[in-house]
């Protein structure tokens, strides 16, 4: 029966008037709710009393939102539940970061300082999350330039800088800007330090989350200290982060590049104890050390691979798709060419009803090279032409900025003996003479691996550079000349 029960949650003046759980209102209509909730409250209740937490967190996010901060700071300075109210500030700010610009969250933090440690805390994890939701620089939403690049540096190493002397003058906040300080660091030999020594500030303090062990650890591999993130591991997985994903992934990939076999493989069991697997990156790091190790151990990839995604679906969808690859080229690099071509045909099969996850695939760094391998096997598996050539045909844009792709383009449209149809999609391209000498090399280093294809290369090369206004450079024709005679 007591198992059944519902617990009972503690009656509260405030729970009466504004319930258990308040969600605030989106911003467009934050500024009116505020208005009527606040009058509301004046005259059907006290006009002296300290407003609710939720009111409260709905007034001083109005204030934000209008740039009187210090405003915001008064109602925060004067509230008997603070930090109530600091936390559903800040729930609030990182629900809708675009709403509040960094620059803000920062004057925010330096107005806090007159409020308490808690709300300067609060308002730098706030401008920390802030920061890493813009768009990095060379997105489609932010312009690639010089100025914008060092514009986003700057911030970082600042905001960076602010948490690590906050935590000098303030030690009990350490466990608070953790979590920030660490996904703010690159990973250079300074950052790595300020970042063990916060670590040790909050352990000292006896407040750390175990679950941030694997921010720290992630930080250690971003510096490349594998060496170090395997030390910390020992003491670590003595503590209920051993359960924890990122932390044992961290060590997992740690291991890999150390090419401790039993350490990894002992990390793994810890996380299937806990019914979880492997982030993405630990199981593309071990596949690749399966890979790589003498001797390779590709059956037991496979294993792997089939325990952590039992569907075609999660290997060759979202992020599954970059372990799918990794064990792609694991094949091919032991020979298994029969078993790559597979994976790749359940690749096209599994994405056939779904472009964007087609795209994704081709789009990977990897799989132009892994294509151009099998070119001349695109007319016995038709599979392998659709997924290359068809795919790539009815999107052109998969070749923009891609000289490989263009290349790869060309050698399926040569060995699949579908060259006008290509001819027709490259002429349409905008290629330099940069780009189109990149996928002429890529073009030559697979369609003229045999001297009896050469000749066909080079009348193909011609023809792509007389529809496309380029001219193909002379040491390539020397080069496919002499492949021709041999």
């Amino acid at each position: 029966m007591l198992h059944h029960t519902r617990r009972l949650c503690r009656l509260t003046f405030e729970g009466l008037l504004c319930g258990a759980h308040v969600e605030l209102p989106p911003p467009p209509r934050l500024a009116a709710a505020c208005t009527q909730a606040t009058e509301q409250f004046t005259t059907q209740c006290s006009s002296t009393a300290p407003p609710p937490v939720a009111l409260a967190a709905l007034t001083v996010v109005s204030l934000l939102m209008q740039k009187r901060l210090r405003d915001a700071a008064g109602v925060l300075s004067l509230h008997p539940q603070q930090p109530q109210v600091l936390h559903a500030v800040r729930n609030y700010v990182c629900l809708y970061p675009d709403v509040f610009s960094l620059s803000m969250l920062r004057e925010m933090s330096e107005e806090a300082r007159c409020i308490s440690e808690g709300a300067v805390t609060t308002f730098l994890q706030a401008a920390a999350h802030r920061l890493l939701c813009e768009p990095p620089p060379g997105s489609a939403e932010q312009p690639d330039t010089d100025g914008e690049i060092q514009k986003k540096v700057s911030q970082r190493e600042n905001l960076r800088s602010s948490l690590v002397r906050h935590v000098h003058f303030h030690p009990s906040s350490a466990a608070a800007l953790l979590r920030p300080l660490c996904v703010l660091s690159e990973g250079t030999a300074a950052e790595r330090e300020n970042v063990i020594e916060v670590m040790r500030v909050a352990m000292k303090q006896q407040m750390i989350n175990p679950a941030d062990f694997g921010y720290v650890l992630e930080v250690l591999l971003r510096g490349g200290e594998p060496r170090r993130v395997a030390l910390m591991w020992g003491w670590m997985q003595h503590t209920s982060a051993c359960w924890d994903i990122r932390t044992t992934s961290a060590a997992i990939m740690a291991f890999a590049q150390l090419g401790r076999l039993d350490e990894a493989v002992a990390c793994m069991q810890r996380l299937a104890e806990a019914g979880s697997n492997p982030s993405s990156e630990a199981q593309v790091a071990f596949i690749r050390f399966l890979g790589e190790r003498t001797p390779p151990m590709p059956q037991y990839a496979d294993q792997l691979v089939c325990h952590w995604c039992p569907s075609k679906e999660l290997l060759w969808r979202g992020v599954g798709q970059e372990v799918g690859i990794e064990l792609i080229k694991l094949h091919i690099r032991c020979g298994l060419h029969d078993q790559a071509v597979e994976l790749l045909e359940a690749a096209y099969t599994t994405n056939a009803d779904a472009p964007a996850e087609l795209h994704r695939f081709l789009q990977h760094p990897h799989v132009a090279v892994i294509g151009r391998r099998y070119a001349s096997r695109s007319l016995e598996r038709t599979a392998l032409q659709h997924l290359f050539l068809g795919t790539v045909l009815h999107s052109p844009d998969l070749m923009e900025g891609r000289p490989d792709m263009v290349g790869l383009l060309l050698c399926f449209g040569m060995s699949a003996r579908r060259l006008p149809e290509v001819y027709a999609a490259v002429e349409r391209l905008p290629l330099d003479a940069g780009a189109f000498q990149q996928a002429l090399n890529f073009f030559a280093r697979g369609g003229a691996s045999k001297s009896t294809q050469a000749e066909g290369v080079l009348t193909c090369m011609e023809e792509v550079a007389l529809r496309t206004g380029n001219v193909v450079p002379t040491e390539l024709k020397v080069w496919l000349q002499l492949a021709k005679e041999m």
